[in-house]
């Protein structure tokens, strides 16, 4: 999120590992045999793993059993400082039948910055061998095979632990740690990540700058600098050796309209990629306009394809930024971003 905490550092999903590393563990303190007819408590670790002191925040968390049913769960905290553990309860309901069951966690987290927030949702998947009700013997050997069942899951068999306490047997007084993966998928379904198109826009999508002075923008390509945040207003742009990254002024033949364009505010707004998504954040007292919605200081919107950006609310149609998506696939790999100027300033 910002290059100057973490170096950009980012996976192939967009996740930094350096700011974003959560840790998931089943506590088998508790464990107990299970059997067919019986429940089962799964008392949860998570704690935040991160190398460099970013706090951690758990937005949510899910569990899915056998009937498919995604239920949320209640959690009693939410952020996560470095180092620190909490504790989740789950109960698995019934389990009616022998043999092994499947559980699913899905896990939302988020790491904060100033006022930015990039939200991930990783995923664990936990298998429980259940014996039969009458079994005459009670531990029951399982030979599972990972291509049978997919790679990446815990076995947790509460059964034998059970059975290798009676005997004196301490391996498992230790928590399970849990395989935790990306799910770039659930991202999106759940609404974290990306339009509700199925459409993102990555750290790596180019800006392509049309109708400006050359000397008023940057190089078309990535978001390159260590903020990860575009400044664009009246004010003089890094080319000029001002602080702007993009200048936008009214003007005509490199001729600026000083007297139109100092209604545009020395820096009027911003616009950042953040969860997939190209966001604009309003930093001018006077406002401004997208689609002829207005919007005041302080305001996050999401920007998509079409969309035309009027920084001056009192004549919108003095000059503008339109907007324009080029897709390959469902990833947006160029945007363009067109200034556009009413015929006074023309």
């Amino acid at each position: 999120m910002a290059t100057d905490e973490c170096g950009g550092l980012l996976d192939a999903g967009g996740c930094c590992p350096v700011c974003v590393a959560p840790d998931l563990s089943l506590d088998a303190g508790s464990a107990s045999s299970i059997r067919a007819g019986g429940s089962l408590a799964l008392p949860l670790l998570v704690s935040n793993q991160s190398p460099v002191g970013r706090p951690l925040f758990v937005e949510a968390m899910w569990f899915k059993g056998g009937d498919g049913e995604m239920k949320k769960v209640d959690l009693t905290f939410q952020r996560l400082n470095p180092g620190t553990t909490s504790e989740v309860g789950l109960r698995t309901g019934v389990l009616e039948t022998a043999g092994l069951h499947r559980f699913d966690v899905h896990l939302v987290v988020a790491t904060r910055h100033l006022w930015r927030e990039e939200r991930y949702v990783f995923t664990a998947a936990i298998v429980i061998p259940v014996e039969p009700e009458d079994a005459t013997e009670v531990v029951q050997n399982y030979n599972i095979q990972a291509d049978a069942i997919g790679a990446g899951l815990t076995i947790y068999n509460p059964t034998r632990i059970q059975k290798e306490r009676e005997q004196g047997i301490a391996k498992h007084a230790e928590p399970i740690r849990l395989t935790l993966r990306r799910a770039d998928a659930l991202d999106r379904a759940l609404g974290h990540r990306g339009y509700p198109s199925g459409l993102a826009v990555t750290k790596s999508t180019a800006l392509v700058w049309k109708g400006f002075d050359p000397r008023h923008v940057p190089m078309d390509g990535p978001i390159r600098n260590t903020t990860g945040v575009l400044e664009i207003g009246r004010a003089s742009s890094a080319g000029e050796g001002g602080l702007n990254d993009v200048r936008l002024v009214i003007s005509r033949n490199g001729q600026t309209d000083e007297e139109r364009s100092v209604h545009i505010s020395r820096r009027h707004f911003q616009l950042f990629i953040e969860n997939d998504r190209l966001m604009l954040r309003v930093e001018s007292q006077n406002g401004l306009l997208v689609n002829d919605i207005a919007h005041r200081r302080g305001k996050m919107v999401m920007i998509s394809d079409g969309d035309v950006i009027k920084p001056l609310v009192r004549e919108p149609g003095a000059v503008g930024v339109r907007v324009q998506f080029e897709t390959q696939h469902d990833e947006v790999h160029r945007i363009t971003l067109q200034r556009l100027l009413g015929p006074a300033g023309s």
